[in-house]
C-alpha cells in the first residue's frame, strides 16, 4: 500500500479583502475550518475562546478549527483586512496539533507577509475555487506560509555567513583565493599563519574552535569540496578535476578523496547519475572555494 505523502493537503482555498466601519465587529460564530487573516490597517482585537488578542496592522492571526471567536474593529479608523479559509484532508506530521499553533503573530517576518499575499493573488486568479481544490503548487505555497510563523519566534540571521573569528576570516579567504587564481601551489601553515596576520599557534586554535580541523587540512577539504561540486556538476574528467583542485597526480588525488568521502571519484559520479545523492560536504558551506570550469 503506497503511503500518502507527507506535506499539506488542501480542500478547498477561498478569501478576498473586507472593509469595515468604525466601531463595527463580528458577531460570535465557531470556526469550522483555517483562516487566516492580515490586518492591513486599522486597530482589531481578536476574540478566540474568551480571549483577546490585540491586533494591530501588520498583525497575521490563525483561525483554527472548533475556535469560538469573534472580532472587534477600530472605534475610530476604518479596519481593513485580507483573510483566506482552506480546509485539509492531512497535516504535515512534524506540525505540531492545530490546538498549540500560535493565534497571533504581530510582527511576522517579511517572509510570511509575502507568502499571504502570494496566497491571496493566486485566490483572486482562480475563479474556479472554491469549487474545485488548489493544486499541490498552492498547498506547498500555504505550507510555506505556516512553516514560516512556526519558525518566527527563532533568531533569525543577519548574516548567511557564520560569525568566524577575523583571523579565521582572512584565513579562509587568502586559501580560497589561492585555490582558484593558482591551485596547483601547496600553501603552508606558516604561509596561511601570515595571512591571517597571527602566530601559526594561535590560528590553529582558531580554526579548532571555529571550523574543527586544522588550517592546513582545511585547506586539502576546500579542495575536496570544489572537487566534490565538479564532478556532480561538470563534464570534466577526474583528471581535469584533479589539476583544476591542485592534484598533479589523478592516483593520489582518488586515494585522497576516497579516503575523506569513503567513495572513489568515478563512483560518486556514477552514483549521482543514477539518483544517488552525493556525500556530504566535509565543511560548511560558507567555505567553498569559488566554483568554474
Amino acid at each position: 500500500m503506497q503511503s500518502q505523502p507527507d506535506y499539506l493537503k488542501l480542500d478547498y482555498l477561498y478569501g478576498g479583502e473586507i472593509l469595515y466601519q468604525p466601531g463595527e465587529h463580528l458577531e460570535n460564530r465557531v470556526l469550522t475550518d483555517f483562516e487566516v487573516v492580515y490586518i492591513l490597517s486599522g486597530q482589531a482585537t481578536y476574540i478566540a475562546n474568551g480571549q483577546a488578542h490585540p491586533a494591530p496592522p501588520g498583525s497575521l492571526i490563525f483561525g483554527l478549527p472548533g475556535t469560538e471567536e469573534t472580532y472587534e474593529w477600530d472605534p475610530v479608523e476604518i479596519t481593513r483586512h485580507a483573510f483566506f479559509h482552506f480546509g485539509a484532508s492531512h497535516l504535515p506530521s512534524d506540525w505540531p496539533p492545530p490546538q498549540n499553533w500560535p493565534r497571533i503573530h504581530h510582527t511576522p517576518p517579511d517572509l510570511s507577509v509575502s507568502l499571504f499575499r502570494h496566497i491571496m493573488k493566486h485566490i483572486y486568479e482562480h475563479r474556479n475555487w472554491p469549487a474545485e481544490p488548489p493544486g499541490h503548487r498552492d498547498c506547498m505555497l500555504v505550507e510555506s506560509l505556516i512553516n514560516t510563523c512556526f519558525e518566527s519566534g527563532k533568531a533569525e540571521w543577519e548574516s548567511f555567513q557564520p560569525d568566524r573569528p577575523e583571523p579565521v576570516r582572512r584565513a579562509l579567504k587568502w586559501m580560497r583565493q589561492q585555490i582558484d587564481e593558482n591551485p596547483l601551489a601547496q600553501f603552508t601553515l606558516a604561509e596561511i599563519a601570515r595571512s591571517a596576520n597571527c602566530s601559526s599557534k594561535h590560528l590553529c586554535r582558531l580554526f579548532s574552535r571555529s571550523v574543527g580541523y586544522p588550517p592546513v587540512y582545511t585547506g586539502t577539504l576546500m579542495r575536496m569540496q570544489l572537487a566534490l561540486v565538479l564532478l556532480t556538476r561538470s563534464n570534466l574528467s577526474v583528471k581535469e578535476i584533479a589539476l583544476r583542485c591542485g592534484f598533479e597526480n589523478p592516483l593520489y588525488f582518488s586515494r585522497r578523496f576516497t579516503r575523506i568521502f569513503g567513495r572513489a571519484p568515478s563512483a560518486v559520479r556514477k552514483d549521482v547519475e543514477q539518483g544517488t545523492p552525493p556525500p556530504p560536504d566535509p565543511l560548511p558551506v560558507d567555505i567553498t572555494p569559488r566554483i568554474h570550469w
